[in-house]
C-alpha cells in the first residue's frame, strides 16, 4: 500500500509540472504580444479666464516662462511613461517608436521692441503673443493687467497644473490595476486561445483527481491497518484463553509455562496444558499446529481439548493416546501436521514418560547428567496420514531435575545466519536458576536472537524437593506391527541405544517371531548399566478403551526376554 501512494504521488507531481510547463510553452508559441502604450495628457492646455486678462507687458516674459517650464515637466513625464509603456508592450523598441507618443516642449519666444515684439510658443499646446497682447491659451490672447493680477494668474495657472496631473495618475493608476490584477497579465490572458485553457484545465482536473484519490487511499489503509491491529489483538486475546492457566506447583511438580508470539500476528498454533490426573500423575502436553490465524486457533483447541481426553482414556500411556488421536483425527481436514509431545510424570517412582509425534523431546537436565534422546524410529505428526505414536521414552526424575518442553519456534529462532538450535537452547535451559521460569527462558532467546520468525511456548518442570528419589532405569520402547521397513527402523532404534551389534540379529528374529503371531510387538530396551538389555513384548495392534475410560484393555501375554 505505501508503494502505490507514493507512485500516485509521483503521477500527481508529474501532473502539476505538466501544468506549469504548459503556460511558458504557450506563451513562446503565441509570441510577444503588442499592448497599447498608456498617453498621458498635457496637463496645461486650458487655463482659467482670470489668467486671459491682460497683464503688464514687462512681465509677460516671466510668465511665459513659467508656463513653458511647466509644459515642459508635463512633456518630460508624458516621455516617460509613454516610453515605459513601449517597453512593455514591445522589448527592445525605442522610445520614439510608433507605438507610444512623443510630447516636447520648446520655448521658441522672443521679444521684440514695444509692446509688440514679444512671442511665446510652447510644442504641447502652444502660447503665443501678437499685437501687443499676450496670449496665454492655445491660440489666444490677452491685454495687459497689474502686477497683482499677474500674481493671481500664476498661482491659478500652478493648481490647474497639479489638478491635472493628479487626474491623469488616477487614470493610469485605474488602467495599470483593476481589483489587484495586472494590465499586462489581462492583457496576456486575453490573448490565450480557449483550446489552450482546455488543456490546461483537464491538467489541473486530473492533478486535483490523483491528489484526492491519493488521499482517500491513504485513508483506506489507515483505516484497514487499524482494523487489522483489532483483529489481531482480539485474535491474539483469544489464543491467551485458549492458553490455560497452570499452576506453579502440581503434585511433587514445580511448573511454568510462558508463550511468545511471532512478529506479525499474533494468531499462532502453539499450546500448551499441564493438568493433574488420577493415581499421583501429572500430565503434560505440549504441540504446534501448522499455520497461524482463526482456523490455527480451532485447530489448536480441538487438538489440545482431544489430546487430554484420549491421555485420560489411555490410561496414562502418552504412546496410546496418541495412537488413538491419530485414528479419530483422521477425517479432520485442518488437523494435519499437528506436531505434539506428551507426558506423564509418575509421582510414586518419580519416573517421567513420554512420546512425541513429529516434536522435538523435552531437554532433560538432572544435575551435571544430560539427558541425550534416542530420535532414531521417531513417530510423524498426528494427521500426516501414517502410523504414529510408535516410540516412548520412559526416564527417572529425581528431586531438582528439570524438563523442558518447547515448540519448534525456540530452535528456529534466527541468530545470524543460521538458526538457534537444539544445543545452544540446551546451553541456555542450563543456565536458568531455580528460582527462573519458562519466561526467562523466552526472554533470554529473544534478546540473543536476531529475529523469531514463529511463535515460542516453553514448559518447564522441576521435581521438588519432596519427590521420590527414583530407582527404575530408563526404559526406550518402538513398537513394531509388520510393515515394510520395520527390520530397518529396529535395527537404527538398537545402534542408537548402544546395544552390542552381535546381539542385534537374535533381537530382530525374535521380534519377527512375535510379531508374526500376535500381530504386534514391543521391542523394549533398558539401559540400566553399561550394557542394555532388550525385550520383546507382545502387543497386538488394536487398543480397546474400556468403558469408564480409566485404561485400556489388552490380551497380552509375558514379555519375552530378547537379549
Amino acid at each position: 500500500m505505501p508503494r502505490i501512494t507514493q507512485r500516485r504521488r509521483a503521477l500527481a507531481l508529474v501532473a502539476c509540472v505538466l501544468a506549469l510547463l504548459a503556460f511558458p510553452a504557450i506563451a513562446l508559441a503565441v509570441g510577444p504580444v503588442n499592448l497599447p502604450a498608456p498617453s498621458v495628457p498635457n496637463p496645461v492646455q486650458s487655463l482659467p479666464a482670470p489668467v486671459q486678462n491682460a497683464v503688464p507687458s514687462g512681465v509677460q516674459n516671466t510668465v511665459n516662462n513659467t508656463v513653458n517650464t511647466v509644459n515642459g515637466t508635463v512633456g518630460n513625464t508624458a516621455n516617460s511613461v509613454n516610453h515605459l509603456g513601449s517597453s512593455v508592450s514591445s522589448p527592445g523598441s525605442s522610445p520614439n517608436s510608433p507605438n507610444g507618443p512623443s510630447n516636447g516642449s520648446s520655448n521658441t519666444g522672443g521679444n521684440g521692441g514695444g509692446n509688440g515684439g514679444n512671442g511665446n510658443g510652447n510644442g504641447g499646446g502652444g502660447n503665443g503673443n501678437g499685437g501687443g497682447g499676450l496670449t496665454l491659451t492655445p491660440g489666444g490672447g490677452g491685454g495687459a493687467g497689474g502686477a497683482a493680477a499677474a500674481a493671481g494668474r500664476r498661482a491659478a495657472a500652478r493648481a490647474a497644473a497639479r489638478k491635472h496631473l493628479r487626474v491623469s495618475g488616477a487614470r493610469q493608476a485605474a488602467s495599470t490595476s483593476t481589483n489587484g490584477v495586472p494590465g499586462t497579465v489581462r492583457q496576456i490572458i486575453k490573448v490565450i486561445p480557449g483550446p489552450v485553457w482546455a488543456v490546461i484545465g483537464v491538467l489541473a482536473l486530473l492533478t486535483i483527481l490523483f491528489f484526492g484519490r491519493s488521499f482517500l487511499s491513504e485513508r483506506r489503509a489507515r483505516r484497514l491497518e487499524r482494523h487489522r491491529e483489532e483483529l489481531m489483538g482480539d485474535v491474539g486475546l483469544l489464543q491467551n484463553a485458549l492458553l490455560p492457566e497452570i499452576p506453579p506447583r502440581i503434585g511433587a511438580l514445580e511448573t511454568s509455562v510462558a508463550y511468545r508470539p511471532a512478529e506479525g500476528p499474533a494468531a499462532g498454533g502453539d499450546f500448551y496444558d499441564v493438568f493433574e490426573m488420577e493415581g499421583n500423575r501429572v500430565a503434560i502436553i505440549v504441540g504446534d499446529v501448522c499455520g497461524h490465524g482463526r482456523q490455527a486457533l480451532a485447530v489448536t483447541a480441538l487438538m489440545r481439548y482431544s489430546l487430554r481426553a484420549y491421555l485420560q482414556a489411555g490410561g496414562g500411556e502418552p504412546r496410546v493416546a496418541l495412537q488413538i488421536a491419530a485414528r479419530a483425527l483422521e477425517g479432520e481436514p485442518h488437523a494435519e501436521l499437528t506436531t505434539v509431545v506428551l507426558a506423564v510424570y509418575d509421582g510414586n517412582d518419580g519416573t517421567l514418560t513420554y512420546a512425541c509425534a513429529g516434536h522435538e523431546p523435552p531437554i532433560v537436565i538432572s544435575g551435571s547428567a544430560k539427558h541425550r534422546p534416542v530420535t532414531v524410529g521417531s513417530s510423524p505428526p498426528v494427521g500426516a496420514g501414517l502410523d504414529t505414536g510408535l516410540r516412548q521414552t520412559r526416564l527417572p526424575l529425581p528431586p531438582g531435575a528439570m524438563a523442558c518442553f518447547f515448540t519448534d519456534g525456540l530452535v528456529e529462532a534466527r541468530l545470524g545466519d543460521g538458526l538457534l538450535g537444539r544445543k545452544r537452547l540446551a546451553e541456555l535451559a542450563g543456565e536458568l536458576r531455580p528460582e527462573e521460569s519458562a519466561g526467562a527462558l523466552l526472554q533470554r532467546i529473544a534478546e540473543r536472537a536476531d529475529r523469531a520468525p514463529d511463535d515460542m511456548a516453553a514448559c518447564i518442570i522441576r521435581a521438588a524437593a519432596d519427590a521420590p528419589d527414583p530407582s527404575a532405569p530408563r526404559v526406550e520402547e518402538l513398537e513394531l506391527d509388520g510393515a515394510e521397513g520395520d527390520d530397518e527402523r529396529a535395527r537404527g532404534f538398537l545402534a542408537g541405544c548402544g546395544m552390542p551389534k552381535s546381539n542385534v540379529e537374535s533381537i530382530l528374529q525374535s521380534a519377527r517371531t512375535t510379531v508374526g503371531e500376535f500381530g504386534g510387538a514391543i521391542l523394549r530396551v533398558r539401559l540400566d548399566g553399561p550394557r542394555g538389555t532388550a525385550d520383546v513384548v507382545p502387543h497386538p495392534p488394536e487398543v480397546t478403551l474400556s468403558l469408564n475410560g480409566s485404561g485400556t484393555e489388552h490380551r497380552a501375554p509375558a514379555a519375552t526376554p530378547a537379549a
